[in-house]
């Protein structure tokens, strides 16, 4: 139950998000022509694509202008069958001439996280896409694709309305991608070799490279962007070898890959135990594949109502509840995403560098606050939980205490925790969870990708947005919640953005216009702009580290508020602390925890 808990707790912070939750060849004339052309019903639009016509639908952005969306393209054949946990195939034609695409198609599987009901489909991998629908003065429109977080658990691109940004004369793209087990389960013996979610994501860049221009997109301008585990994800697509092919900008929200709960452990003694209690006793690795693919034998049910079991007893006590996600590929592996640890491709020296902004929110860690009153009294008496798995001590190495209660003097100045503490605790499961790690990123990229511009920003914004921690209560607790800023950077169908207090306004555009300047520009704060006006400041890259080590770095930092300002490596105090730890012990790579090496 505490688990269970947990879980609920930490998937509230995306289920906002989540409730609202033959090929035809093109010749040049046809490339340069039209590619709008009006059905039957004003309100109806059609696109000519690669695999056939796709008929979306205009709408009014918040401005009164009319934008276009094409909801629940399908971009891949349904990974059903024989399919089930492999790499996603390309698909060539749709099943019709012409598509319906003016409603949102089903997400992948899941569970809704208040609820426990079963969501979605096997049949997921849809994208939808939003355009402006007056023509560009300038030529093709610079396209940004969203990923979503959620752990690789759960989570949807369904009812993620990106009004505010293509207001800003951009086209953006939304996606899902398979999900859990479905999507990063690893048998590699039977070829299925990890990462189906990511490659899904992929083979969506794939097809928004090979369409977009239809839409008056420019494939040669394309922004990734993705928000926790989106976020990781974007970070790895910039390490695999398709980077620049596929997407050229990079904008990593409170995620990066070298997070702890990115990378699997062991992930062939999990499938291994998935598959027992399931009820497959068999060590061949045929049978368990034949098994797991039968959809009559393992249901969508089955899968979800036993991921969780599969969790180690030192995750469950960790608080890490993600069963399926991430591996370092095995080196036979015949469509490769990443077959290398993280660590070593930060640093390798400019490889595959682009523009790129990564940030984390304040108050990252109230997500995980309720669970951790519930159990304060476990937590005081076992606070090495919360030692990161990087750290390169067994849980009943005895130095393991002696981090504990350094953590216990730094955090709470020596003192058993306390719910008169709860600032200090969040402090604790942000930098546990989030922040230390995305800024060791931070400086590794600032250190190896000198050619191309980084951008660092914490967010500090609260306001009438911060949907989190008002049902929790938590509103006492000063900074912003895990994903609060996606509740500024995406609308939700019905709710009038008119009647938000000014302030809130405000930080919609400020964000709308930094996130498309930086995919226009490769710059949030271009001279061009009016927005350095708005900020009162100019958002300043972090100058290249060539010398010296990691720790001796300086980090040029946005903080994005209510009164925006230019900063010097944030919350410092706590980064020194934990550099200090692994000066002691010197850091493992999480990544190498999933890899044959």
């Amino acid at each position: 139950m505490l688990l269970k808990a947990y879980h609920s707790n930490l998937l509230c912070s995306h289920f906002p998000m989540l409730l609202r939750c033959s090929r035809i060849s093109f010749n040049q004339s046809q490339r340069s022509a039209l590619r709008y052309y009006s059905s039957m019903e004003s309100s109806r639009v059609k696109v000519q694509v690669r695999q056939g016509v796709v008929v979306g639908r205009e709408g009014r952005l918040p401005n009164g202008e009319p934008y276009h969306s094409f909801l629940g393209v399908p971009y891949a054949v349904p990974p059903l069958g024989e399919l089930r946990f492999r790499s996603p195939v390309p698909l060539e034609s749709f099943d019709t001439p012409i598509l319906d695409c003016t409603r949102e198609k089903s997400p992948c599987h899941q569970k809704e996280p208040m609820t426990d009901k079963i969501l979605g489909s096997e049949d997921c991998l849809h994208l939808n896409v939003y355009a402006p629908a007056k023509p560009s003065t300038t030529g093709p429109l610079p396209v940004m694709v969203w990923i979503h977080g959620g752990g690789f658990l759960f989570g949807s691109s369904n009812g993620t309305l990106p009004l505010s940004l293509i207001s800003e004369d951009v086209i953006v793209v939304t996606l899902n991608y398979r999900l859990g087990a479905w999507g990063f389960l690893c048998l590699p013996e039977e070829g299925i070799w990890g990462n189906a979610g990511l490659k899904d994501q992929r083979l969506a860049l794939q097809w928004v490279h090979d369409n977009i221009s239809q839409f008056n997109g420019d494939p040669n301008n394309v922004t990734l962007f993705g928000e926790s585990a989106g976020a990781a994800s974007v970070h790895l697509h910039t390490l695999a070898s398709h980077a620049h092919k596929l997407f050229h900008k990079a904008i990593m929200q409170s995620g990066s890959a070298n997070m702890s709960w990115v990378f699997q452990i062991n992930p062939a003694r999990r499938v291994r135990r998935f598959c027992e209690l399931l009820g497959c006793k068999s060590s061949d690795t045929r049978v368990m594949l034949n098994f797991l693919q039968s959809h009559e034998k393992v249901t969508p049910m089955d899968v979800l109502n036993n991921l969780l079991p599969v969790l180690s007893s030192d995750e469950r006590r960790r608080g890490l509840p993600f069963t399926f996600h991430p591996v370092v590929e095995d080196s036979n592996s015949t469509d490769t995403f990443i077959d290398t640890p993280v660590l070593e491709l930060l640093q390798c020296k400019d490889t595959r560098a682009m523009p790129t902004i990564m940030g984390y929110n304040s108050a990252e860690g109230v997500v995980m606050l309720i669970n951790a009153v519930r159990k304060i009294e476990e937590i005081n008496n076992d606070l090495a939980r919360f030692v990161p798995r990087n750290v390169p001590l067994a849980t009943d190495h005895a130095e393991i205490q002696y981090v504990a209660q350094k953590m216990r003097d730094f955090y709470f100045n020596g003192h058993n925790i306390t719910h008169e503490q709860l600032e200090c605790m969040t402090n604790l499961l942000t930098d546990y969870h989030f922040m230390v790690d995305l800024q060791l990123a931070v400086e590794y990229q600032a250190k190896y990708k000198t050619r191309s511009p980084l951008y660092f920003y914490r967010y500090d914004y609260t306001g009438g947005r911060d949907l989190f921690k008002r049902h929790m209560q938590l509103e006492f607790i000063p900074g912003a919640c895990h994903a609060d800023e996606l509740h500024y950077l995406f609308q939700t169908p019905g709710i009038d953005s008119t009647k938000f207090a000014e302030k809130d306004r405000r930080n919609i555009k400020r964000l709308s216009v930094m996130w498309t300047n930086f995919a226009r520009h490769g710059n949030p704060t271009p001279a061009e702009s009016n927005i350095t006006k708005d900020l009162g400041c100019v958002w300043q890259p972090i100058n290249s580290v060539n010398s010296g080590e990691q720790e001796d770095s300086s980090l040029n930092c946005l903080i994005i508020d209510e009164e925006c300002r230019m900063a010097h490596d944030p919350d410092k105090d706590r980064m020194d602390f934990w550099k200090g730890i692994y000066r002691s012990y010197p850091a493992l790579d999480y990544s190498r925890f999933s890899a044959k090496l």
